[in-house]
């Protein structure tokens, strides 16, 4: 179901956790392939001056934004410091632009830079169209479940990544 055998280890056991890891493995791979990249931001990645952070807080401002560093280093799941040097090397390359947010002066307000909204617009929308695609064949039923499910799986990777478990491991539960 999820293609050719990467590789064959007769002590790793074959449930829906194996599967699944091998399926990311699928994903991270086609939308790796999956490359739509402007002029601007290929130039800079060649360079060396935009790397999968950069590209990832780019992403979150383009659908969320406008929106504060704070905001987007909760959204991204960033220290606020690490999301204001990020912000502060994406606005060097003039690909956002901050200001000081009206209601509040001691926030910055980060958005895409108004020459290259239409452009993340467009490569936005190529990266969605097939998620959209595939969540219509699902039906609302299925891909409400998957999109639980999958905020479930993040919340589990985070909390292990941070060395704290949510859930209770099948072995507890059974």
């Amino acid at each position: 179901m999820f293609g050719p055998k990467l590789f064959y280890n007769k002590d790793m056991p074959r449930d829906d956790a194996t599967r699944l890891l091998l399926a990311f493995a699928r994903l991270a791979r086609a939308s790796r392939r999956q490359v739509t990249m402007p002029a601007r931001l290929a130039e800079l990645a060649d360079r060396g001056d935009l790397a999968q952070r950069h590209l990832a807080a780019l992403a979150i401002v383009a659908v969320e934004g406008p929106l504060t560093v704070s905001e987007l280093a909760r959204r991204a799941g960033l220290a606020r410091t690490t999301a204001s040097l990020l912000v502060t090397q994406l606005a060097d390359a003039g690909l956002v632009e901050r200001h000081e947010d009206a209601a509040d002066r001691r926030r910055t307000v980060v958005s895409i830079a108004p020459e290259h909204r239409a452009e993340s617009a467009a490569v936005l929308e190529s990266k969605v169209a097939p998620l959209r695609r595939a969540l219509a064949r699902m039906g609302e039923e299925q891909a409400a479940a998957l999109l639980e499910g999958l905020e479930i799986l993040t919340e589990e990777l985070e909390a292990e990544a941070e060395g704290r478990a949510l859930g209770a491991t099948m072995e507890e539960a059974g």
